[in-house]
């Protein structure tokens, strides 16, 4: 198709060529286009295929207001081609055809919509119940538009912003480019959002002109430059609102350009205020077939020659309700375009000045008339028009069919920010009647259309806004508002809400492709509210929301039930704009705390996993199994960076009944220089965290917790005491200190060499605690631990001296072959010694009893409401609860996975953890089973899903299977 290259009003470079492909052909566009003006310039009339009737639809509107365009794009479904960017080599394929789009087979379907009236999918295929299986199947078969892959990868770069402004405008046309420069008069912070790829709004495309003669696309290239070159002012074109929630915050997303760095990024803003100019929409207008390929709002066949340079058909005729049709008519006709007929809906009230230029042209008028049908089978080609009383019929040839029954307010945000909604009689739109805090309407949305008058209204809306964020306005909101009030105000609104159709094929909602007929029968149901025809009748559910059906349906409603007075909008809810689930998640910023260690671990070959909040070296070798971690510990010396661990001081007169209240032991029995080893339980006595105190001063606590658990101790305290008005501190050191776990048979030789006490067995014993200094420099707090089972060091330093006190370990540790150790070889290590770590070996089911943990309650301390001794004192009389067991595998070449499930007739238990042992030679672990099997000796019958049904066995032993005595790590 030839374009109209000369017109200043463009928004495309027809100098650079792009590319597409579509049903195996290869075609041209030109930067700037959207997908479907390209393909429409190509020739192409019918996108896609109705959800249900398999229809066929063409170009309606440009601003993505229903499923008419909808294809699979460079492999992604549901694409909104009419407002996306071409880009070069995209890939197009329709949807929801069989065959083509043009050579629908499922076709036949659209004669058998007497078949399926409002709501028959409630009504049907559900007797005799044996047919509802088959049906489902076949109803999900239909179901939905678009194939997902399952292997698509998405592509492209997913951002996030996060913003603060005193004013925020949502809508970049006129009036919206008035208020931001009014509101950023006051120096304050102003956002600009506007959904189109560039500024202007309705000006953007139209020729007319305003009082002093500028034509209004020059206006809003001038307002645009103004705003651009304003530097307290950010715009972001291309950039939909999509949800307004409390106190003003404000959320949308961006589509990036040529150059971007993101693909789409998702904007949230927490405004003081909130000037809302997103104009008005077209409300369709119902008749037979009209949306039929061929047919198209106003503002889309306008806006197709002005901003793409393509005559959107070669001889029309319109149908409409506003000046703004017979504006568009005007022009059109003036770029070339045959008019075979205006039809105004109203009797009167049209600009006197365009009925002469109509008159001018010899473009037939005919007021009070209305198109009543669309013929042509997959595209227009002849229009009946009728009185709008149904009395006399007229026919006209033609290619396009422009129709409009008038305008609608986008009045989305403030229905999302709560404010109140009420019909207006003079403009027949639904107005706030009750406006949210600090939200201000401006331009077209509120019934005006003077171009003057839309840019005061901008401008007065903009000095509010600013004033309700604290600037100090007063004088410039008086003028503005008497300089608003001498300009034309709301102007009356078309009320005509269908042709004197039968509405057969009337639809309302394209998308849902619900017709006026089917409304008709959800409300003859009793369906009288619009909300309820809504979901009866499919209407408005689909991805263009209420922007095709949103006016229409309450209007009609009303009117069919003879409440035409008192019209009750419906609600839309976020996102206004349908947008990817990679916008929402962002650009995946692998985000994880870091250990003091982690370089010197990576340089040592350690394999990293995230593991919570942190990422931790889980092995440092290829070996999975870490046979050389484990019996390196095993047998000479290893070294583990803990410092994940979660790190404490509690303090005060009070810490002690602080510590009294959460732990389940009494915590008054910690002895200096010695560690107490004790948990946390629920209210329901389920163990949350376990960890060690050391008793500092009186009153004076050091205590750690999970990696796990660390971020909500303080909290888990205040809450457990928030009612008893003790006086205690508690300090949050996880990231201050690093913790290195120095374990084996020769640690103690090793740490002999660093450090200048005494650290024998008998200066330094098992559960032991000592503070010294490394070179009369590093403190240090050393506790004698035993969780991997050996001989082992807690040592717990300033996180900015971890790497010295790691080097020197290193270099003390070097004769003796010392290692790194991972997470995993821990978790084989401790595991071998029957060692509880929570999560593992604990569920939400499992309390402390469960675990055999039950020794580290003490009973007698009930004056402190210790936290899940009620629960535990009933739990002490339930014997059918799930035990911990040691478990071995009858097959020792085959240990059982982490979670397969313990079964007989039914599922009495799962293995916690499981490790083929390098210390014992044998496969063993631990479960939580049914008591009724946790004796020694049973046989356990373990499913795993991928043993295709052959089961393995184990037997409960006794634990712990590694030095059940445990000398090696308390000697």
């Amino acid at each position: 198709m030839n374009r109209l290259n000369q017109l200043p009003t463009l928004r495309i470079d027809p100098s650079e060529k792009l590319s597409l492909t579509y049903q195996g052909k290869t075609y041209q566009g030109v930067a700037g286009d959207t997908v479907a003006t390209a393909l429409f310039a190509n020739g192409v009339r019918v996108f896609a295929r109705s959800l249900k009737y398999h229809r066929p639809r063409g170009l309606y509107s440009l601003d993505g207001e229903c499923s008419n365009t909808c294809m699979d794009v460079n492999g992604v479904p549901n694409v909104r081609t009419e407002n996306t960017l071409l880009e070069d080599g995209m890939a197009v394929k329709a949807q929801n055809v069989v065959g083509s789009a043009n050579f629908d087979w499922m076709a036949f379907i659209d004669k058998l919509d007497w078949m399926m009236p409002a709501g028959f999918y409630y009504k049907t295929m559900h007797k005799p119940a044996a047919i509802w299986p088959v049906a489902m199947k076949q109803i999900r078969k239909a179901a939905g538009l678009g194939v997902i892959s399952a292997d698509y990868e998405m592509q492209g770069r997913y951002d996030e912003r996060y913003m603060k402004a005193e004013t925020t405008v949502i809508g970049g046309g006129a009036a919206g480019l008035a208020a931001a420069l009014a509101a950023a008069e006051s120096g304050q912070r102003v956002v600009l959002l506007e959904a189109r790829p560039h500024l202007g709004g309705c000006f953007d495309y139209r020729v007319t002109t305003t009082e002093d003669g500028t034509p209004l696309h020059e206006r809003a290239r001038q307002l645009a430059r103004r705003v651009e070159q304003t530097a307290n002012i950010r715009v972001f074109t291309h950039t939909a609102m999509v949800g307004a929630y409390n106190n003003n915050l404000i959320t949308a997303f961006q589509v990036g350009k040529a150059g971007d760095a993101f693909t789409e990024r998702y904007i949230e803003i927490r405004s003081e205020s909130v000037v809302v100019a997103t104009g008005c929409i077209e409300r369709p207008l119902l008749f037979d077939n009209n949306e039929r390929p061929g047919v198209m709002q106003v503002g889309c066949a306008h806006r197709m020659a002005r901003s793409y340079g393509l005559l959107p058909g070669s001889e029309a005729v319109f149908s409409v309700g506003h000046d703004l049709g017979l504006e568009a008519a005007i022009d059109l006709f003036d770029l070339g375009l045959k008019i075979n007929c205006v039809a105004d809906i109203r009797e009167d009230g049209q600009n006197p000045e365009l009925m002469l230029a109509l008159a001018e042209r010899k473009i037939p008028v005919l007021k009070g008339w209305v198109a009543t049908k669309a013929h042509g089978g997959k595209h227009v080609e002849k229009a009946s028009l009728s009185t709008v009383e149904g009395t006399v019929t007229r026919e006209f040839s033609c290619d396009l069919l422009v129709a409009s029954a008038g305008l609608t307010p986008v009045t989305g945000p403030f229905i999302l920010a709560q404010a109140k909604m009420g019909y207006d009689s003079l403009t027949g739109y639904f107005l706030p009647t009750e406006l949210p805090e600090k939200m201000f309407p401006a331009g077209r949305l509120t019934g005006i259309n003077h171009p003057g008058a839309i840019e005061a209204s901008g401008r007065l809306a903009g000095l509010r806004a600013a004033a309700a964020a604290g600037a100090d306005m007063a004088t410039a909101v008086s003028e503005a508002e008497t300089a608003a009030a001498s300009l034309p105000g709301a102007e009356r609104g078309c009320k005509l809400v269908t042709a004197p159709v039968k509405g057969r094929k009337s639809f309302i909602c394209f998308d849902e492709d619900a017709t006026v007929k089917s409304v008709k029968q959800a409300i003859d149901k009793g369906f009288d509210v619009p909300e309820l025809v809504k979901r009866f009748a499919g209407v408005g559910l689909g991805p263009g929301q209420g922007g095709i059906p949103g006016h229409n349906l309450p209007l009609f409603v009303a009117k069919y039930t003879a409440s035409i007075n008192t019209p009750v909008p419906t609600t839309v809810r976020p996102p206004l704009v349908p947008t990817f689930l990679a916008t929402y998640a962002g650009y995946n910023h692998h985000m994880f705390k870091r250990t003091p260690m982690h370089y010197d671990q990576i340089a040592d070959g350690g394999i990293f996993r995230n593991i919570g909040v942190w990422q931790r070296a889980r092995y440092f070798s290829e070996d999975f199994d870490c046979k050389e971690e484990i019996l390196n510990v095993r047998n000479n010396v290893g070294m583990l960076d803990g410092s994940t661990l979660g790190k404490f001081r509690i303090h005060g007169p009070d810490a002690l009944k602080a510590l009294q209240r959460v732990y389940v032991s009494d915590m008054s029995k910690v002895k200096n220089d010695r560690i107490k080893y004790s948990a946390m339980c629920n209210d329901d006595g389920c163990v949350i965290d376990d960890g060690v105190v050391v008793k500092l001063a009186e009153n004076d606590y050091y205590f750690t917790t999970s990696t796990g658990r660390a971020g909500q101790t303080v909290e888990w305290f205040r809450y457990h005491t928030r009612f008893d008005g003790w006086d205690f501190n508690l300090v949050n050191l996880t990231d201050a200190m690093g913790v290195i776990n120095l374990s084996g048979p020769n640690s103690r030789k090793v740490l002999a060499k660093v450090v200048d006490i005494d650290v024998s067995n008998e200066a330094l014993p098992f559960s032991g605690y000592q503070e010294f200094s490394i070179n009369d420099v590093i403190p240090v707090r050393a506790m004698r631990l035993g969780f991997v089972g050996e001989l082992s060091y807690e040592l717990h330093v300033p996180s900015s001296y971890m790497q010295a006190v790691w080097d020197l370990l290193k270099a003390a540790g070097e004769e003796f072959g010392i290692q790194n150790f991972g997470v995993e070889a821990q978790n084989v290590l401790r595991m071998e010694k029957c060692h509880v770590i929570l999560g593992s070996e604990s569920e939400q089911r499992t309390n402390l009893l469960d675990l055999g943990l039950g020794f580290l309650w003490d009973r007698k301390k009930s004056d402190a409401k210790t936290v899940g001794a009620v629960a535990l004192r009933q739990a002490e009389k339930n014997t059918g609860r799930l035990k911990l067991v040691g478990i071995r595998m009858e097959d020792d070449n085959r240990p059982a996975r982490d979670g397969a499930l313990i079964v007989d007739n039914r599922v009495r238990g799962y293995v916690a953890t499981m490790r083929k042992s390098f210390s014992t030679g044998e496969a063993v672990g631990m479960a939580l089973v049914e008591s009724q099997l946790a004796d020694k000796g049973t046989r356990l019958e373990i499913f795993e899903d991928e043993c295709n049904g052959v089961r393995l066995y184990a037997r409960v032993i006794d634990t712990p299977f590694y030095d059940p005595t445990g000398e090696r790590m308390k000697s």
